[in-house]
């Protein structure tokens, strides 16, 4: 099993995301949680740390972003801690994403440097 160490963004728009969770240690519902997080389209990969409560998730922010993931998890029945800092850095992840999004899906810059005469 990988740990979250592991798990580097490699590409343009791939970010890592802590979500804090609360599941117990039964292997059954890591591999639950494995599951609904893997089937988002978008998800590259994901390390479940049951000690710490935290799932990390490594994901395309041009495909999927932090509000799916987190429906994904919370329509299985796995959702996230519900206290005001991951609400806080929730917000600020869903931010990042669409920001991700948005500039993923802009044309490509002016091709001159120069100044118009």
């Amino acid at each position: 099993m990988k740990s979250k160490h592991q798990l580097k963004p490699v590409g343009t728009w791939e970010v890592l995301r802590r979500v804090g969770v609360s599941i117990t240690n039964h292997s059954d519902n890591s591999l639950a949680v494995d599951d609904v997080v893997s089937q988002v389209t978008g998800v590259k990969n994901i390390v479940l740390d049951n000690d710490a409560r935290e799932l990390w998730v490594l994901y395309d922010a041009s495909q999927v972003d932090y509000q799916a993931i987190v429906q994904a998890l919370t329509e299985a029945g796995f959702p996230p801690i519900d206290n005001w800092w991951t609400r806080f850095k929730g917000s600020i992840y869903q931010y990042s994403d669409t920001n991700a999004r948005v500039n993923a899906k802009a044309p490509p810059p002016a091709c001159c440097n120069k100044s118009p005469k």
